[in-house]
This record gives C-alpha cells, structure tokens and sequence, in this order.
C-alpha cells in the first residue's frame, strides 16, 4: 500500500531546505484518523497548486492524536515551522479558514487536539524530478483534501542512484549562487542514508534526529556524488572532525583518530569499527574512504 496526501508547499520547502528527514511530524490541522496505512509503506507529498505535483515521499512510522504543546515538544523545528509561535498561527490559520466548529477562536493549545502523521527517511526531490500522477495512471482529484491509499503496485518506486556501485567522480564540482541550494539532490541523499544507516550514527550509535548529518565521503561534486556507498550517517561533532580530516576511516572500516584530539570522548571510538549496513551493496566505498587518507591530520 502506498498514500497520497496534499501537502502544504512551505512545510516542503522548510524541511527540505533544512534537512530535517526523519521522525517529521505532516500535522493536520484537525484528526484524521488515518487507518490502514503499515510501518514503512510511502506517504507521498503532493505540493499543493499552483504546483500540483509530487514532490517526494516519507515512510509511515505512526499516527497520533496530540495537542499543539506536545507536538512542538515532541517534534520542534520536525513540525516544519521555524518556532513555535509560527507553528501554533498555522494551525489556528487552517482551522480558521476549514473548521465550522473550531474557526473563528483561539485554540487551547493544551487540549485541542491536531492529527500528526509521523514520517522517516523522507526524501524531498528537486523541482525537476517532481511527478505528476496522471503520467503513471494514478487518479487524484484536487477534491481530495486528507488522504488517498492505494491498494495497488506503487508506480513511483525508483532508486535515484541505481544499483552500479559508486565511481569517483572527476568533473568540476558544480556551484549554485545560494548555499541552501547548492547540492542537487542532497535532501534525497540524507533520506536515503538515513535509512541506508537505519537512523542512527555509524560511529557513536546517536539516535536523535537532529543531530544526524549525512556526510559525503567523497566530497560533493555533481549528482553522482548522491550514492549510498559515498556516504556515512554522522553525528553533527563527528561529521565536523571527519571533514576536518581529524578523523578517518580506512578501508577496512576501521576509525582512527588525530592525535590532536586528546579528549577522551573522542579517543574512545578510536581503532573501532563503524557500524555497517546491513546490504553489502550500500557499504561504503573503500574507493572513496582511502581517498581521504592522504589528506588525514595524524
């Protein structure tokens, strides 16, 4: 089974833009109720006009029925508003336009109750690779303001990075003007490592989802760089050693530390080995990890 849902275009583009892929709260502004879905099945986001297309999809994890409080403490910046204040005006603006029985007044954050669809390993495409139902004969009225399941083959099943192993890439690395747009399909690259890593950092076993950044191996240099086996799932301290060259892994999975990081919470994951894949074909590219040994601060 697979799901389709309208999807508010700036809660889109706030996750995408900041990387926030698992454990997402796609809230409703009141219950749904949403039955039948199963853990993992994909929920796609249809952006809502003027695009209407979809531009990705999360997994299903759960559904609940909580107040605003304890949405915002549970998911924070995951709800896709930036505080909490933008979080609770958004909700009071949807009922306020859609709810006969709840518009009009201002809403008990600490008993109203709001639907929450909880997502992981979402994968946020570029406006390029958005997908329009109709091209693969799947029927969704703009009337439809909740949900659709389809109990049929899921048309939209790809795998952006196809099954041939990871090659270094040797062209020019390619610049965008903004830095938030910089990486073509890097939102889709966190999705995928995030579930390539099973949500937990391959060195200290972090679970908390704010602090995992997918790490290139390879650094960034075009769309190929977006291979499984070119990345880690790091926690955001540690990714900042590993670009830093103060940590490194060598072909054998093995990590090794500077000898400039004398901090025992450090040292500790030294001549350890990383946490792998549980598919030999995502592991990483030992191509790729012995690449960045001449460039190690011993």
């Amino acid at each position: 089974m697979f799901a389709i849902s309208p999807t508010d275009n700036t809660w889109f583009g706030y996750l995408k833009d900041n990387e926030l892929s698992s454990y997402v709260n796609f809230w409703t502004p009141t219950p749904w109720n949403t039955k039948g879905l199963k853990e993992g099945d994909r929920f796609y986001f249809m952006l809502k006009s003027p695009i209407r297309k979809i531009g990705g999809f999360g997994e299903f994890v759960a559904y609940e029925n909580i107040t605003p409080e304890l949405a915002w403490n549970k998911f924070g910046h995951r709800n896709g508003n930036a505080s909490k204040l933008d979080f609770i005006k958004n909700i009071q603006s949807y009922i306020d336009k859609n709810s006969e029985k709840y518009g009009k007044r201002n809403l008990d954050t600490y008993s109203y109750k709001i639907g929450c669809v909880v997502l992981r390993n979402c994968e946020f495409w570029d406006e390029e690779d958005y997908k329009d139902p109709e091209d693969y004969d799947i029927k969704f009225p703009s009337q439809i303001v909740t949900i659709k399941c389809f109990e049929q083959y899921d048309p939209f099943l790809q795998d952006n990075f196809g099954s041939d192993d990871f090659g270094l890439v040797n062209e020019p690395r390619e610049d965008k003007v903004f830095l938030i747009k910089q990486r073509d399909g890097q939102s889709v690259f966190k999705g995928k490592i995030l579930k390539t890593y099973n949500n937990a950092c391959c060195i200290t076993g972090e679970t908390i989802p704010e602090l995992l950044e997918a790490a290139y191996i390879q650094g960034y240099k075009n769309k190929n760089s977006n291979h499984t086996q070119n990345g880690l799932l790091l926690r955001v301290d540690i990714h900042r050693l590993f670009d830093s060259n103060l940590l490194f892994i060598d072909k054998d999975y093995t990590i090794h530390l500077s000898s400039l990081i004398t901090d025992g919470c450090y040292k500790q994951f030294d001549g350890k080995k990383i946490r792998l894949p549980l598919l030999e074909h995502d592991r990483p590219s030992t191509e790729a990890l012995e690449l960045r040994e001449n460039e190690f601060r011993r």
